[in-house]
């Protein structure tokens, strides 16, 4: 039981040690895929190829924050 506690106190490091750096990933992807469904051209290929894509990457790009809701 005491080694389990202490894998499990070096996977909370580690998560801690990265999670800023993660943060500040998605918020920058978030911004930039949004900058992209605002240009039509990219919106019409998505529409036409990848509707499945187009969908997730509006999802993404209408999202407040990149933290998970409270429960999650």
């Amino acid at each position: 039981m005491e080694k389990e506690l202490v894998r499990l106190q070096e996977g909370i490091t580690s998560v801690q040690d990265t999670y800023g750096q993660d943060h500040l990933q998605l918020t920058v992807i978030r911004g930039y895929v949004a900058k992209l469904l605002g240009n039509g051209r990219v919106v019409r290929y998505l529409m036409q190829n990848r509707p499945e894509f187009l969908a997730e990457f509006q999802t993404i790009a209408e999202m407040e924050s990149v933290l998970p809701a409270e429960g999650e």
